[in-house]
């Protein structure tokens, strides 16, 4: 009796270290997916910036000045009505490395002035979120691409306190340039600024319903 008492108490404890075992390996695989996410973020807005360098690469000297005070212009706009209270302000910067110009981005804010550097774009956060946007806009304007921009989750590290001022921003943006914008969002602020807005369900089949809200 003895013997199986200790039989059992160690197969509990076995399964007890399976079971922490097994824990530990789904937080690192959490961790892993995360981190993978992250990445791609990163990439993802990292290559908007890309762009914006190589327009000022392609720019003459006093095109490039007209670039860069118009996408100043455009971000520290979006800054502004996302985020009223903080007084940002965004600059660029020009400096020439390998004979080519090159870009940083500048993000005033309280008194500080602080450079945006790559893993600012990793970490996301509102104010990256709402820069990344802006200049997606201003990109869109300044190389004349013509037709409706297609958006997917703009501003989703943007709080909820903040989401109806980017709603609001992308509205603006819209009527004044009179440019169609066509945008994919979980978020239920952009949704409902929108003049046409369809909402996109499974039902208990796995089938795809498309609603008019």
């Amino acid at each position: 009796m003895i013997r199986l008492n200790a039989i059992k108490s160690d197969i509990r404890a076995a399964r007890e270290k399976l079971a922490a075992r097994i824990g530990q390996r789904d937080l690192i695989l959490q961790e892993r997916d995360q981190a993978q996410i992250r990445s791609l973020e990163a990439a993802r807005q990292l290559g908007v910036n890309d762009q914006v360098q190589i327009l000022l690469q392609k720019s003459s000297e006093f095109a490039r000045q007209q670039v860069k005070g118009r996408v100043e212009e455009i971000v520290t706009q979006a800054l502004q009505i996302v985020f009223p209270e903080r007084g940002y302000q965004f600059h660029i910067v020009l400096d020439v490395k390998g004979l080519q110009p090159v870009a940083e981005y500048w993000l005033y804010s309280e008194g500080v002035m602080r450079q945006m550097v790559g893993p600012d774009y990793g970490r996301g956060g509102g104010a990256v979120d709402v820069v990344t946007l802006a200049l997606r806009l201003a990109l869109a304007e300044l190389e004349q691409i013509d037709g409706p921009l297609l958006m997917d989750e703009v501003g989703k590290h943007v709080s909820a306190e903040y989401a109806p001022n980017v709603a609001y921003f992308l509205k603006q943006y819209s009527e004044q340039l009179g440019r169609q914008v066509i945008l994919i969002t979980h978020n239920d602020h952009l949704a409902a600024v929108g003049d046409y807005s369809l909402r996109v369900s499974q039902n208990s089949k796995g089938i795809s319903e498309v609603k008019a809200i």
